[in-house]
């Protein structure tokens, strides 16, 4: 199972996307590399993949309109449908960190399954 991340330019009413990154990258020396030797020496740790998109390759535009509805979505390379919901919301005291190695009974997914590590 792939481990990725996304990142966004998100304008401040939700409508319009600058650039949108999908990685494996951390935002991690590691994974971006540090300067050494004098500045004079790239070192990366880790070697990462991801894929950029940038609304000038697809349009004549700067930024990508942002939608949510897949049925109204057209082929144009002007819109951009994103992986969730905006306006983004904070976590509330109630929400709970989901991590691999503890069993998840409580809800199950929508084929009726459980996450039950062993």
């Amino acid at each position: 199972m792939p481990h990725i991340k996304t990142y966004a330019r998100i304008s401040p009413d939700c409508s319009q996307l600058a650039w949108f990154l999908v990685t494996s990258a951390n935002l991690s020396k590691a994974a971006w590399g540090t300067l050494e030797k004098n500045k004079s020496q790239l070192m990366i740790r880790s070697y990462e993949l991801g894929v950029l998109f940038l609304p000038q390759q697809f349009n004549e535009h700067n930024c990508f309109t942002i939608t949510s509805d897949v049925c109204q979505w057209t082929s144009s390379g002007e819109q951009f449908i994103l992986p969730w919901d905006l306006p983004l919301t904070d976590y509330s005291k109630t929400d709970k960190h989901w991590l691999w190695d503890v069993a998840h009974t409580e809800k199950p997914d929508t084929h009726g399954n459980a996450w039950c590590p062993k």
